[in-house]
Order: C-alpha cells, then structure tokens, then sequence
C-alpha cells in the first residue's frame, strides 16, 4: 500500500461525543428532546443525514445552520485521538508512502486537527467543502487523490468506521480497511478489519 486515505471523525479520532451533544442541542432549541442512542444511530450515516432525518421527524427548519453554528465553537477540551494513530503514521511515512484524509465534515476539521497535534501529518485534507467533489459515498475525491499522489487501485486503501467511508472505496476501485469501533458497530465488507491501530501497525510490519 502506498497512499493511505484515512476518514477523520470515528476513525482518527473520537469525537462522536461532541457531534451528538452538539445535535442534541440544536434539536433541544426547537423544543424537542433526543437520547443519545437515537442521534448515534442517525449520525452512523453522515451528518447531513441525520440533520434531514430529525428536521423531517420533528417538522423543522433551520437546524442545519443552528448545528453548524454550535459545531464549529469546537469542543472544550481536545479531541481524543485514537491510541496508535501516531505509530501508524509515522509506520507509513517510513514506508515511504503518502497519509491523506478525506471527510465528510466541513472546515471545523482543521482546528480538531490542531487541536489533536495532527495537522502537519496529512498531505491533503478534502473536507466537504471542495467546490470538485461530492460528499460520500461518492468516489471523486478518491480517485483524486490516487492521480495526484501516485496511487493506483491496487495500492490505495480507505480507512474508516463506517459503511459511507468504505463505500466511497468500493466505488472508487480501491482497498479498503475498516477500524470497527463500540461507537459504530457496522460490519461492512472490507479488505482488512482491526479493532484498534496495533492492529494495523501489525499489517504494516
């Protein structure tokens, strides 16, 4: 493997916390309450997905704008990243391959990788916000980043914990590895399973 996409909220770090607490609140301000369950089990699509389940459940509008306006203030405390991400990427660069990040989330993600001391790590971040490419499931930013950085199919892999994570790496041809979490208990097909990153930084040995 030699270009190596990571997600970011769930795969490098944990913050579905604080995107559920943020959504809870929003709705919260129109008057309706929700567990976290209930928001978890919304957000394991995307966000925006959740956004138009709830607007849709409850009869609201405005609460996209009113969860970003919450999201973006960034938590109180750094975001946890997840044990072993460091090694792996360190283990990667010495490989002399390429780290990248491609997210479904907006510009919120460059503070939280400040915030984390991982902004210098990734060569390329393509958040949401590219004017080029569609959100996942989509393969567009993949298959850019494949062109741009020397990678093929065959030696391109997606790292993420959800299915819309993997399945933007079957529509895009290439490898893909799925960090099953407690957070997202999906079992999606894959080419490689951890639970955790010693268990990649193994597969890298």
């Amino acid at each position: 493997m030699k270009t190596f996409l990571f997600d970011f909220d769930g795969t490098l770090v944990d913050s579905y916390p604080y995107s559920v607490s943020c959504m809870q609140r929003a709705i919260r301000d129109f008057g309706y309450e929700t567990t976290y369950s209930q928001v978890m089990e919304q957000m394991l699509d995307t966000i925006p997905a959740a956004l138009q389940y709830f607007s849709e459940k409850f009869g609201i509008t405005g609460l996209s704008d009113l969860f970003w306006q919450y999201y973006r203030v960034g938590p109180d405390e750094p975001v946890a990243l997840f044990e072993g991400v460091i090694s792996v990427l360190d283990r990667i660069e010495q490989l002399g391959g390429v780290n990248l990040i491609f997210t479904n989330r907006n510009e919120t993600i460059f503070p939280m990788l400040q915030q984390a001391g991982i902004a210098d790590r990734f060569v390329e971040v393509v958040t949401a916000q590219h004017p080029h490419f569609a959100w996942k499931p989509a393969p567009d930013a993949i298959e850019y980043l494949m062109e741009t950085y020397g990678g093929t199919v065959e030696n391109t892999v997606m790292i993420g914990d959800r299915v819309c994570d993997l399945s933007s790496g079957w529509n895009a041809g290439c490898k893909t590895c799925h960090l099953l979490t407690p957070a997202a208990p999906q079992y999606p097909p894959c080419d490689w399973r951890i639970e955790n990153y010693q268990q990649m930084l193994e597969l890298l040995q």
